[in-house]
């Protein structure tokens, strides 16, 4: 009875040892990314940057065709410069009494009017422009040059990869594993070892398997790393 007990405790340890140093494996992600969509009606023009090819935060990705709206731009202009035009005069007059406050409302009426639709041309016009909301690469082309696209359309996906996340599920018991701030090191598949931080604990556990979720964030500046890539969490780190 004895002996048995001996080697229950034996191989409960063992099994203790073989749960603590099982392989935890990760997967790295762009830290963030994005869908550009088209914001309004026209025809795609060529896109300014290739697949893979890296751009800076605001830089021009891609632009339609802005015929229409530039012209729609210049008339707005126009009917606001006549508009304010009108009011000013009517202001003169009515400092002088030769005309009624109703007419000069009206033309006060008419030049915010004129204002309104100058701001919403211009705002369509800088629409045609898509920028990069932040730096990274185009991954996915989802609308060819020379499309005619609608407002909504997804033009093009873009990924943040300047800094990776690699995400693992870890035992909840691991203290050094859930502590946002902790330094991590990562075996990856093709023998390279990337080293970060923990971003993110997730707060909600997987009760099936005793563990949760972490991110650990990783400088990837220098574009050693590829979003995608595999490995495994070095233990005793």
């Amino acid at each position: 009875m004895k002996s048995l007990s001996i080697l229950m405790l034996a191989l409960s340890v063992l099994t203790a040892t073989a749960v603590e140093h099982a392989p935890i494996k990760v997967v790295l992600f762009p830290f963030r990314e994005a869908t550009l969509s088209a914001r309004t009606d026209s025809t795609l023009q060529p896109y300014r940057f290739k697949l893979g090819e890296p751009f800076a935060e605001g830089a021009v990705i891609a632009t339609l065709d802005d015929s229409r709206y530039a012209l729609e731009e210049q008339r707005a202009v126009g009917q606001f410069e006549f508009a304010r035009a009108t009011y000013e005069d009517k202001k003169q007059l009515r400092e002088k009494n030769f005309t009624s406050d109703y007419e000069l409302k009206k033309a006060d009426f008419d030049r915010r009017t004129a204002e309104n639709e100058l701001a919403s041309a211009r705002l369509n016009l800088s629409y045609c422009t898509i920028k990069a909301p932040f730096a990274g690469k185009i991954v996915e082309i989802l609308t060819r040059e020379h499309e005619t696209v609608r407002a909504g359309q997804p033009l093009c996906r873009i990924i943040d990869d300047n800094q990776l996340l690699a995400i693992m599920n870890v035992p909840m018991t691991e203290k050094k594993l859930t502590t946002v701030g902790e330094t991590v090191s990562i075996a990856l598949s093709d023998g390279q070892t990337a080293g970060g931080r923990i971003y993110e604990v997730t707060p909600q556990a997987d009760h099936r398997t005793g563990t949760v979720r972490i991110r650990v964030l990783i400088d990837n500046r220098k574009g050693i790393y590829k979003a995608g890539m595999t490995g495994e969490l070095v233990h005793g780190q």
